[in-house]
Formats: C-alpha cells, sequence, structure tokens
C-alpha cells in the first residue's frame, strides 16, 4: 500500500515538475486586466489582459474614471463644472443602449459585453462603445458600477500574443516583437513584468 502511495505522489510530483518545465502553470491571480502605473503626460496608459488560456492582449489605451448618477431609467447625469450634465438613455433592448446629448447632437452608441449584473440598474456591467481621442474615433469600453462609478477605456492599439510561466518566471511572446522573459512578482492589485530594457515595470488591477 505505502508503494503504490509513493507512486501515485511520485507521479504527481513528476507531472507538476514537467507541467513547469513547459512553462504553462499559470496563477490564477494573473488572469484578469492590468494598466502601466506610470502614465504618459498624453494621458496613455500601457495595458495587458491576460486570459486563461495562455492568451494575451497588449497595447496602449486612455484610461478615465469618473462618477454618475442614474435617475429612473431614462436620465443619468454626469459631474460638470456647472455641477451635472444631464443626458438621456434610450434602450433598444437590455444589450443595446445610447445616452443621448441633445444639445450637441451627439450620442454614445452602448452594446453590452455579458450578462447584467444589476437589473435594478440596467446600465451596470460591461459595454462596447467608441470614443473620440485627439480628434479620431477609437474602439472603447465603459464599466459602469452600482455604485455610480464609470471607467472608459479607450483602446489606441492592441496585440494578441501568448504568455507562458513557470514558477517566478513569465515568457511573453507577440508576433513581430522581440520575446520578453524574465521575473515577474503578483499581489491582489499589482503586477510587476519583466522590462525589455532591464528591471521591472509595474502594473495595477482594473
Amino acid at each position: 500500500m505505502h508503494k503504490l502511495l509513493d507512486s501515485v505522489v511520485s507521479l504527481t510530483l513528476l507531472g507538476i515538475s514537467t507541467t513547469l518545465a513547459a512553462g504553462w502553470a499559470q496563477p490564477a491571480q494573473l488572469i484578469g486586466r492590468w494598466r502601466s502605473s506610470e502614465i504618459s503626460p498624453a494621458g496613455v496608459s500601457a495595458v495587458f489582459e491576460f486570459h486563461g488560456d495562455n492568451q494575451l492582449d497588449s497595447g496602449s489605451a486612455v484610461i478615465s474614471e469618473g462618477r454618475y448618477r442614474l435617475v429612473g431609467t431614462d436620465t443619468i447625469l454626469f459631474p460638470s463644472k456647472n455641477g451635472e450634465e444631464k443626458l438621456e438613455v434610450e434602450r433598444d433592448n437590455q444589450d443595446r443602449a445610447r445616452i443621448e446629448d441633445e444639445a450637441a447632437g451627439k450620442s454614445i452608441e452602448l452594446v453590452r459585453l455579458g450578462k447584467m449584473p444589476d437589473s435594478k440598474n440596467p446600465l451596470t456591467g460591461e459595454w462596447s462603445t467608441t470614443r473620440e481621442w485627439n480628434g479620431r474615433k477609437y474602439p472603447a469600453r465603459a464599466f459602469f458600477s452600482a455604485e455610480g462609478k464609470v471607467t472608459w477605456i479607450t483602446t489606441l492599439r492592441t496585440e494578441r500574443g501568448t504568455y507562458s510561466v513557470a514558477s517566478r518566471n513569465i515568457r511573453l511572446e507577440i508576433p513581430g516583437r522581440p520575446v520578453v522573459e524574465g521575473s515577474f512578482e503578483i499581489t491582489a492589485t499589482r503586477l510587476t513584468l519583466p522590462n525589455p530594457k532591464g528591471g521591472g515595470s509595474s502594473f495595477d488591477r482594473f
């Protein structure tokens, strides 16, 4: 019995060692979106999104955060210099909506991504949209929380790549770019990745 147990343990450890050597062990904490702690003078952040299938999205984005207040189901208020800016919310269904600024003749088209997290506040959740930056329109995402916080992510550039993890080392591969490999550190809210120029770069979860 002891010999059988020892064999099972040995085979299990061998399997773990093989997985680590192959570089496919993933810390669950890594999965999600991360933005660079340092932001460029133009307000641009480097962004990584790690997926559970060893795929990653890397790019740059303009990220802004603010507050909102929903009045009923068809009026949204954003803070402004004059107090609050009042805009109208029009809904085609629970997955498609528009925020309209009738005075300016503009509207923000929203397409829901994922499920509605709060039926009492149909605006909550993640939405696909577009945003202007420096006179050009870019794909964007909007996150409306039930607590009245809104985060806008305007994606200026994005590339798909892969990553692998072995112990405390990570390898990032993006087609057309040099491979980045080295040690990394991670907590619940902070990630440090190897910098191609040496040292490390810090990222915050968002």
